[in-house]
């Protein structure tokens, strides 16, 4: 009768188990490969611009001033991507080049879409002969032709954010008055001056502003009482120096 040998398992536990985390850790690893190239495949065909395509740039906002052609053509070379890879900041930033452009917004939608909600700048005033001031004191070079009907104002452009500001107040402050300002200047020696739609301009000269307009406004009743004024020099400390259209002369108020 013949003996059969039994071969034992020399491995021990510890050989058994480095084993099996090496196959596992294989495995692992290859699925990691296979999701990482199929993640590479698909963002390879989002980084494409022919797949999904930017077919439509909508303009939104009420524009006045600011043709849509123009801005669609300002912003055409960047509109260059697809839906998911296509540069908002590029465009929004191209959008804001356009002197009309105060601010802008840019977002997508689904599936071919860009839309741009513009804002535009609202001119209060003229600034100077060929630019436009905004409330907040910016000046800016309009293309093509001005607005019609805007007061002017006229100075160093870093002084536009203080002049709008005055401008205003002693706008509303001669209102009550019927008076409609209509000029403020600041020439290159400091000297204050301002013209009203009724035709009287008033000198002010360089110190001093709030007390002589507040002057001025106080005794304005007395100086229309003997006429039209035609120039009012309040650079007197203690007078009014105003010349009338009817007389043609200088009397002290």
């Amino acid at each position: 009768m013949k003996k059969t040998a039994i071969k034992k398992n020399t491995k021990k536990p510890q050989q058994v188990e480095a084993s099996r985390v090496a196959r596992l850790l294989a495995v692992s690893l290859g699925v990691i490969l296979v999701i990482g190239l199929i993640g590479l495949q698909i963002n390879h065909w989002f980084e494409d611009p022919a797949n999904l395509p930017i077919r439509i740039v909508r303009i939104d906002g009420q524009l006045e001033y600011l043709k849509k052609t123009d801005l669609q053509e300002t912003v055409a070379p960047v509109v260059t991507g697809g839906y998911f890879n296509i540069d908002l900041h590029a465009i929004s930033h191209k959008a804001r080049q356009l002197a009309w452009v105060d601010a802008d917004s840019v977002k997508r939608i689904w599936p071919d879409t860009v839309v741009m909600n513009i804002t535009e700048r609202q001119a209060i005033a003229r600034w100077g002969e060929k630019q436009l001031v905004t409330a907040r004191g910016e000046v800016f070079l309009p293309p093509g032709q001005m607005p019609e009907g805007l007061p002017l104002i006229d100075g160093p452009k870093a002084m536009a954010a203080q002049m709008v500001k005055m401008f205003d107040k002693e706008k509303q402050r001669f209102s009550v008055l019927k008076l409609t300002l209509k000029e403020l200047h600041l020439n290159k020696r400091g000297a204050w001056s301002m013209q009203f739609s009724q035709g009287m301009k008033v000198a002010l000269g360089r110190t001093g502003l709030e007390e002589r307009i507040q002057r001025l406004a106080d005794n304005y009743s007395a100086i229309e009482a003997r006429g039209k004024p035609l120039s009012v020099d309040m650079r007197y400390r203690h007078g009014i120096a105003v010349m009338y259209e009817e007389r043609g002369t200088t009397d002290d108020a």
